[in-house]
């Protein structure tokens, strides 16, 4: 099945987004980069916050530098991985959210569920 380029620009604009590129490969196949608004019911545009149970435990002073340290290079790397190095103003939230729980404490395998 052959999708032409306008066909799939049509169908990004239908679903609500805006087409930044597309374009064919020399292999014939093609690709498609788009940009959708998050839904207004998105957790990132509430107005009041939902009850969420405090998650730290009380560690001593060096411990928690240790850990304050591998929270915030595992925080930059989500956001630099959510933005593309800071190159994409529009990315996903909840993006950044999974990537930063994978930099914390690795991908899910099969021999960790």
């Amino acid at each position: 099945m052959t999708v032409k380029p306008s066909e799939v620009r049509q169908l990004i604009k239908e679903s609500g987004g805006k087409v930044t590129s597309i374009g064919a490969l020399p292999d014939g196949s093609g690709f498609a980069t788009a940009s959708f608004p998050l839904p207004l019911d998105h957790w990132l545009y509430a107005r009041k916050l939902e009850k969420i149970e405090p998650v730290f435990h009380p560690i001593n002073e060096e411990a928690r530098k240790d850990v304050a340290a591998k929270i915030r290079s595992a925080a930059r790397l989500a956001i630099r991985g959510a933005t593309r190095n800071g190159q994409e103003k529009d990315f996903d939230p909840d993006a950044l959210v999974q990537n930063l729980i994978i930099n914390l404490i690795g991908p899910r395998t099969l021999t960790h569920k």
